[in-house]
């Protein structure tokens, strides 16, 4: 697969892996091996459902990276940036992918999506299942399945939405429950690192100053940044960088985007003070970057 992918369109990825689909707005595959993208980072134009089956791999999503192997579900939205890489050689997944069109069509709240909460960009975007719900997810996987290959039938589009939805309730059992446990077990400055990983991704476009956010947090910068570092080894303000250059390199990617377009969707004066600071980040000007993920 083509490096040169930082936008995966519903067309490219039902071109890439879809077994079948309806349309470009819902797609189910058996085993395949995921998203060969190790270097670069991308994102989706869907939401996607997977289930590892096989082997092993890290997963990055937002800068966090997660264990993948078979009892693990990535769940990852079009608001995050994705990256998988260090996997094995029989890594293997089962993966559906939706558009919240598809999800919502007909249905009278068109939030119906946002009601779940591991689909906030805020969300651990990796659980890992036991034995008895790994079955029950395989199971309601291949019910979809075997409802696709009805290709004459008048309501398959209807049938498969009901059964995405009862899937998404049996995650969201998962997830609440895993996500009780984790909430307990978190310390006061763990859950200071979440309320800052969380509000970093909604404003790195704005703001990159991390008096901002120990203001926004009500705690002082010199709290925040060594509570931060304390946490995860970086520090707030690296946090803030590594989010802004992740975003710059996704962009970076779409030549039909001009560097100064880039400079101007992630907030610089000009083209000249961005191409300085990635430099300062990365090694490579921009254009040098550009150059060197599409080659």
């Amino acid at each position: 697969m083509s490096k040169k992918i930082a936008q995966l369109s519903f067309n490219k990825f039902v071109d890439l892996y879809a077994d079948k689909s309806i349309g470009t707005d819902f797609f189910i595959t058996e085993e395949k091996q995921l998203l060969a993208l190790s270097e670069y980072p991308y994102r989706s134009e869907g939401y996607i459902i997977g289930i590892c089956t096989r082997g092993s791999a890290k997963v990055e999503v937002n800068l966090q990276v997660y264990d993948a192997r078979p009892d693990a579900v990535l769940l990852a939205t079009p608001f995050h940036i994705l990256r998988i890489f260090n996997s094995s050689e029989d890594f293997l997944c089962r993966f559906l992918v939706f558009s919240k069109a598809f999800l919502t069509e007909h249905n009278i709240n068109s939030h119906f999506i946002e009601t779940f909460s591991f689909f906030k960009t805020s969300s651990t975007p990796v659980i890992f299942l036991e034995q008895q719900n790994g079955k029950v997810l395989g199971e309601i996987f291949s019910i979809i399945q075997h409802k696709l290959r009805r290709e004459e039938h008048r309501f398959r589009t209807e049938i498969c939405r009901s059964i995405l939805v009862a899937l998404l309730y049996e995650i969201a059992a998962v997830y609440e429950q895993q996500h009780v446990i984790i909430k307990k077990k978190q310390t006061r400055k763990q859950e200071l690192n979440m309320l800052f990983q969380n509000l970093v991704f909604h404003q790195y476009k704005k703001h990159r100053n991390v008096q901002y956010y120990a203001d926004e947090l009500c705690v002082s910068s010199k709290h925040l940044t060594e509570s931060i570092k304390e946490v995860t080894g970086k520090t707030a303000g690296d946090w803030i960088d590594d989010a802004v250059v992740l975003e710059a390199k996704v962009l970076l990617r779409n030549h039909e985007t001009s560097i100064a377009r880039v400079a101007e969707e992630i907030n610089f004066p000009d083209q000249s003070s961005f191409g300085k600071y990635f430099k300062k980040h990365t090694g490579f000007s921009p254009s040098e970057y550009r150059i060197k993920a599409n080659s």
